[in-house]
């Protein structure tokens, strides 16, 4: 797993393509960390050769059929349908994937990355360092709360990821890592992510704030 961090302060400004071939761009953190609103930001560049999976996309094409069902009932349904979109995504033809994912199932995780080797699709991983108490009240702010239980396993998994090796305890997939609080997540671009960084192996992701 290779780890790497832009000096302080730098910013790379870079045309936003894959040019050492596809690529997958992971965006992962806790429920209500900010994933879906950096995924939104991204694609408002209108990037061409770009797309993003996010689970709310299949949310809302459910709400958009005129389903009323409580999301509760609705969530097995809405992640397998999500997974396959994501699975779909990452085989396909597009240079630049961008999904964002809580990254904290192990045997998810290990799938995706699978997937991504099988596409020959170099894997950039962003890690939106949010903690638990900010999630929770990201996930107020957006109308949709996980139960407490279900926050606790997420947050106890995504410690261990973050104490894991390289950061993101992708097993033999290869990825370059990107740790950010939000005021970084803020003015991170798609050719941020891109651009190409020095990498470090076997270390802990390096924060950029």
């Amino acid at each position: 797993m290779a780890v790497a961090s832009p000096p302080a302060g730098e910013r790379r400004v870079r045309p936003a393509r894959a040019d050492r071939g596809a690529v997958l761009v992971v965006v992962a953190g806790l429920p209500g960390s900010g994933k879906t609103t950096l995924l939104r930001r991204l694609s408002a560049e209108r990037v061409p050769g770009m797309t993003g999976v996010d689970s709310e996309q299949v949310a809302a094409r459910v709400r958009a059929a005129g389903v009323r069902a409580p999301y509760r009932l609705l969530r097995p349904a809405v992640h397998l349908w999500h997974r396959w979109r994501v699975l779909r995504a990452v085989a396909g033809s597009t240079p630049v994937v961008v999904l964002t994912d809580p990254w904290t199932g192990p045997r998810w995780r290990a799938a995706v990355l699978r997937a991504a080797r099988r596409a020959s699709r170099s894997v950039r991983v962003v890690l939106l360092e949010v903690s638990p108490g900010e999630a929770v009240r990201g996930q107020e702010a957006r109308g949709r709360c996980i139960s407490e239980r279900r926050m606790e396993r997420h947050a106890a998994r995504w410690a261990a990821l973050l104490a894991g090796p390289a950061g993101t305890g992708g097993g033999r997939g290869t990825a370059d890592v990107l740790a950010v609080d939000r005021a970084a997540a803020r003015r991170l671009t798609l050719a941020d992510i891109l651009a190409e960084l020095p990498t470090v192996s076997g270390q802990v992701p390096q924060k950029v704030r």
